[in-house]
């Protein structure tokens, strides 16, 4: 019985996210582990498996000739000297050291092999780059033409694509199961991972190094593309795929109307919307509620005109220029009952504009 997908299931029904939802529905993973998305994972499920199975073997016999031992030289009445043990057996000695040595140099060697692949990111220009920032509790991803995506990640299938990594503000990790690719991402230095994802479908990005109280809503959904030679194999197969959903066009035409949309959508929007959707991309709801109720951080409702305490004593009035420099250094005024702080600053990542849109949607939230 393929335990995987009963539990990913189960997670899905919880999170919300496609832990794991490939386009084609005869790719499954096996018992201990979900399907194999990426170049890597066989090699990655390969060493698991040779050394799960030498585990379940050597267990076995161990555990069988220790219960024969106990029922054969069990102490018997009547039974009082024990048969003579032999004192030495060079053969048996050989066997049980060449053996297991032989195995673990196996083990080794494929293990060596398969890190140093995993490790050895493709050289400058021979892969697609995504830049990736981490920080309390949220992902944004960064294109080469200055796309972003905070929300969903999306890679094209059968190309490498290197992700060059940082964080804002405390240790995270990324962490993709079908892809078998984990890598931390450290605060003040850049990290680097790769993959060539295979199995297109949606998947789930996961933080796997605890980060805050908010950890374990670090997660996003991740897409893989697939190509147009693997439409025609769906086609050809009579999958019923629909291929007008932008989720399951090939990556480069989803680029370029992702990336239009995306330079294009505050077009038309006033300040307050702008501000709710700089609200929800940030995830600023992790941390700070609009309707009262309180988080992390202070809540947003009605708090426009009002006079703010803070941890040292001092107050002032919450206008423009608190909620900008909230923003920016927002650990420079310690709003009372909050002595910790913890925000990072946004600095360098909103623009003027998403400033403004951030104010104002504040100002909507009624004081």
């Amino acid at each position: 019985m393929n335990l995987l997908p009963v539990l990913l299931t189960a997670l899905q029904a919880q999170t919300g996210l496609q832990v794991a939802v490939p386009l084609d529905p005869e790719a499954t993973g096996t018992t201990w582990m979900p399907l194999q998305g990426s170049t890597i994972a066989p090699d990655i499920d390969w060493v698991f498996y040779y050394i799960y199975w030498i585990s379940v073997v050597f267990t076995a016999i161990i555990v069988g000739v220790m219960i024969f031992f106990a029922l054969r030289y069990r102490h018997r009445k009547g039974v009082w000297d024990g048969e003579k043990s032999a004192s030495h057996g060079l053969v048996l000695e050989i066997t049980w050291s060449v053996i297991p040595f032989l195995l673990t140099i196996v083990m080794w060697w494929q293990g060596v092999d398969t890190f140093m692949q995993a490790e050895t990111v493709p050289e400058p220009g021979k892969s697609m780059e995504i830049n990736v920032t981490a920080q309390q509790w949220g992902w944004t991803f960064e294109h080469y033409n200055g796309f972003k995506e905070t929300t969903e990640l999306h890679v094209p299938a059968g190309e490498p694509v290197t992700f060059i990594m940082r964080s804002n503000d405390v240790l995270h990790s990324f962490f993709v199961p079908a892809w078998r690719v984990k890598k931390d991402v450290v605060p003040g230095r850049y990290t680097k991972v790769w993959v060539n994802a295979t199995e297109p479908g949606q998947y789930t990005l996961f933080c796997t190094e605890y980060c805050g109280l908010n950890h374990s809503d670090m997660m996003v959904n991740v897409v893989v593309h697939p190509t147009r030679e693997q439409l025609v194999e769906y086609r050809e197969r009579g999958l019923d795929i629909d291929e007008s959903e932008p989720n399951n066009k090939p990556f480069d035409e989803w680029m370029e109307v992702a990336a239009a949309e995306y330079l294009d959508r505050y077009k038309g929007k006033d300040s307050a919307e702008i501000g709710g959707m700089v609200y929800q991309e940030r995830t600023c709801m992790v941390c700070h509620s609009i309707d009262g109720s309180v988080v992390v951080g202070p809540s947003w409702q009605g708090i426009w005109g009002t006079e703010r305490q803070f941890e040292d004593g001092s107050s002032t009035l919450v206008d423009e220029n608190y909620i900008r420099q909230s923003i920016l250094d927002p650990n420079s005024q310690l709003v009372e009952g909050y002595p910790n702080g913890g925000m990072v600053s946004f600095a360098g990542q909103l623009t003027d504009e998403e400033i403004d849109g951030v104010i104002a949607y504040i100002k909507s939230l009624g004081n």
